[in-house]
């Protein structure tokens, strides 16, 4: 059923369809769609609606009287929030304190200091007057990415989680997964973020990750069992055959179980609000192509859904009749691709709520096997479906193929999850896979192997925090790539603190070709803060390195992605005993030159 009712519903009449939605967001008189559909209302939407009918045809088409129209009756956008004091912060946590290097020392603390900057909580009205904002009302207080980004998102959670942890910040990590676990219990989902226009979608399930992670630094056994329900509810949710994620696979290889995985898919048929322009555009572009335009809007909110939007994963690229890279976004059909990460996660999941049966009620066998064969049949059907010989693919159903794209999705999200190809694998293929695969780069692994010329942000040459977090975490599972992994925590800490000293900012993602630059492209200009920027650069300062050693590396051996002939000559590194040092101008022109790792080091 619908979870648009009571003061959500009327709120919706608003922010999320109708003739003043459409009329302010056509008139852009906002440069960003998101800055309205943002604004609190400053009387009940009713009486707005009314007052709206009211204007002569002439002034609903006119950008000057919209906007003073726009001023009278709304606020300013985050006008519902106010700062948090947040009550655990802690100005020199004792685990970023034992960074022995005195430079990462102070610019971890430094990090932590940003908490404070992005902790934000609900002001009184929005629980008082739900019906006048688009906020989605939460009883804790908050840490949110940064920028436009003025409210939590689901899947960035996670990362931030992990930072506030390595701070020791535990009970506010505590209110955050408390909140995301009560809105499973108010929506049966977790929305993509905390607006009343993101309950079209949920994000890559993370709930029960976070949960993992505080119940490992807590082992609080009654708090874990209070999170259960919301976990159980939201897998549920995932599962459902009615909620068009569920995806039933033909049966391979004389398999007498049914074989399942899921995709993402919004409910939406209509343009984003908080990107109305330019979903219209979009299916405007797309009508060209002979598509209709509802298929359009769900499939670049299922997008949105996915936390990848957008890439050239949902285009056409990725079916091989358009040379890569040149696909437009008008040929997004992301209802049509099996992810490898969201079937990744997914099976995260289900292992661990069998693990969490297993800690709570260890006589409770039936619930413990009902997850742990989930689990099993998952991998089993992933590696049916979406294994390529030595890799994990995306799997395209509009064709009945793999995806022509190498992403990195394809290594960071199973190895994180422990799957390393089919029982009896050697995981050193899926290895070696990677390491031909193009997608280790001088600044950090970057997304896909395809540069769209910033047209997708999800693409080359960015590089995104949480994947780089995944893939090293992913790594330091499997014996044999110590010295793998910690080049590329090196790297990537390496690329985000040359950034940092530039700019004085840590960035929503990163340049993985050049050092000290920031990514760009895709629908918004790029943003500062950020969440999961934050929490990614902090777990991997407090990482212990893998090959144990006390040499440390100047900058001028920061090529570690592309000049060694063997993976044996990688420097090795303590990130603990990092010596970073800004490079020259020369020299990053030479590493600007060199762009990409050397398939030369790959060899055994």
């Amino acid at each position: 059923g619908s979870v648009m009712t009571g003061a959500v519903a009327r709120s919706a009449a608003i922010f999320c369809e109708g003739l003043l939605l459409e009329a302010v967001q056509e008139a852009r008189i906002f440069p960003d769609s998101k800055t309205f559909v943002d604004m609190p209302m400053l009387d009940d939407p009713e009486v707005i609606l009314k007052a709206f009918s009211q204007l002569h045809p002439a002034e609903v088409k006119d950008a000057v009287a919209l906007r003073k129209f726009v001023e009278k009756w709304f606020g300013k956008p985050g006008d519902d929030f106010e700062p948090w004091e947040i009550p655990d912060l802690k100005l020199e946590p004792p685990q970023l304190m034992q960074i022995r290097n005195p430079e990462m020392r102070e610019w971890a603390l430094a990090i932590n200091k940003v908490w404070s900057t992005l902790g934000i909580k609900h002001k009184r009205e929005v629980h008082d007057f739900q019906h006048r904002h688009s906020a989605l009302p939460r009883s804790n207080g908050m840490i949110v990415p940064g920028g436009r980004f003025r409210e939590m998102y689901y899947w960035d959670t996670y990362w931030v989680v992990r930072g506030l942890l390595v701070c020791d910040m535990i009970d506010s990590a505590r209110g955050i997964v408390e909140d995301l676990a009560n809105m499973v219990m108010e929506f049966g989902f977790i929305p993509n973020g905390g607006r009343i226009y993101y309950l079209d979608r949920s994000q890559p399930p993370m709930l029960t990750a976070m949960v993992q992670e505080i119940y490992k630094t807590t082992c609080d056994k009654q708090w874990l069992a209070k999170m259960l329900p919301s976990l159980q509810q939201e897998y549920s949710f995932w599962m459902s055959s009615q909620g068009g994620r569920l995806v039933e696979m033909p049966r391979l290889g004389g398999c007498r179980e049914r074989q399942y995985l899921n995709i993402y898919r919004s409910v939406r048929e209509t343009p984003r609000p908080e990107s109305y322009v330019e979903d219209v555009e979009t299916a405007k572009e797309a009508q060209g192509l002979g598509r209709a335009p509802m298929d359009v809007y769900r499939a670049l909110a299922s997008g949105a859904e996915s936390g990848w939007d957008f890439t050239t994963r949902w285009l056409e690229d990725g079916t091989g009749r358009v040379e890569q890279g040149t696909a437009k976004l008008a040929t997004i059909d992301t209802c049509h691709v099996i992810p490898v990460d969201l079937n990744s996660i997914l099976y995260h999941v289900e292992k661990t709520l069998a693990f969490f049966h297993s800690e709570l009620n260890a006589e409770d066998v039936a619930a413990f096997n009902k997850y742990e064969t989930a689990a099993k049949q998952r991998a089993l059907t992933m590696h049916s479906w979406l294994w390529v010989g030595t890799s994990y693919r995306d799997y395209r159903l509009d064709v009945g193929t793999h995806s022509t794209i190498e992403a990195l999705s394809d290594y960071a999200a199973p190895l994180w999850a422990g799957l390393t190809g089919p029982e009896g694998f050697n995981p050193e293929v899926l290895i070696n896979s990677l390491k031909r695969s193009g997608l280790l780069a001088l600044c950090g692994a970057t997304t896909t192997a395809v540069d769209s010329g910033g047209r997708t942000q999800w693409d080359a040459p960015n590089a995104w925090p949480p994947l780089n977090l995944m893939l090293v975490e992913g790594l330091d599972r499997i014996p044999g790539t110590e010295a793998l992994g910690d080049c590329l925590c090196e790297t990537w800490l390496r690329n985000n603190f040359i950034t940092w000293q530039r700019t004085g900012f840590m960035h929503e993602k990163y340049d993985s070709f050049e050092p000290g630059r920031f990514g760009a492209g895709g629908e918004y200009e790029p943003q500062v803060g950020f969440g999961w920027s934050n929490g990614t650069a902090l777990a991997l300062l407090v990482r212990e390195t893998r090959v144990k050693t006390e040499e440390s590396v100047p900058w001028g051996d920061v090529q570690v992605m592309q000049t060694p002939a063997r993976i044996g000559n990688l420097p090795r590194v303590a990130s603990r005993g990092l010596m970073i040092r800004s490079p020259s101008n020369g020299q990053l022109k030479q590493q600007h030159m060199q762009r990409q790792v050397s398939p030369t080091w790959i060899a055994a």
